[in-house]
């Protein structure tokens, strides 16, 4: 197996970890895609945040505004260098928050990239810096739902991705 193989492998499951631990809202799954110490830029202006200071924070506040997330990848481009590799990824992410007394139910939804520098260290390819950069963003009500006819996701480890099936 080669090298490249191997890292671009290591880079992508970072990349669909961090995914996976925003929707299902695991700040394990979070943190496991970045190195210790690791910063974030783009997610509050003029700010870089270490990724101990953003995962637990982020998942609290998702769980408390929306009651579905879902963050898709596409178009990741891995260039290798002499420091490590840098990923572009393209993201849209939905976002639904319930209805309340004063709103309608409604998608939010971000366009955008992620641009994460990867660094390896002891043979772990992980994010050492993230930059997140919007392209456009869209809200609209909810005025009409497919019948729900579909088992919904957890957003928590009883999801059967975590391996606890139940009926």
């Amino acid at each position: 197996m080669d090298n490249y193989s191997e890292a671009e492998k290591q880079i992508m499951d970072c990349l669909l970890s961090y995914t996976r631990g925003i929707d299902r809202l695991d700040p394990d799954a979070i943190t496991a895609a970045f190195h210790p110490g690791a910063l974030l830029e783009g997610y509050q202006p003029d700010v870089f945040t270490p990724i101990e200071d953003f995962a637990l924070p982020v998942v609290e506040r998702l769980k408390k505004r929306y009651s579905s997330t879902q963050h898709r990848l596409s178009n990741t481009k891995i260039d290798f260098t002499e420091e490590g590799a840098i990923a572009e990824s393209y993201v849209l992410a939905y976002h639904v928050q319930p209805a309340n007394e004063d709103t309608p139910e409604r998608l939010w939804t971000f366009s955008g990239r992620y641009i994460d520098y990867f660094e390896n260290r002891n043979n772990e390819w992980r994010i050492a810096q993230r930059f997140l950069r919007a392209d456009w963003t869209r809200i609209e009500t909810i005025d009409e739902k497919m019948p729900n006819k579909f088992i919904a996701g957890a957003r928590d480890k009883s999801d059967p991705v975590y391996g606890q099936i139940s009926n």
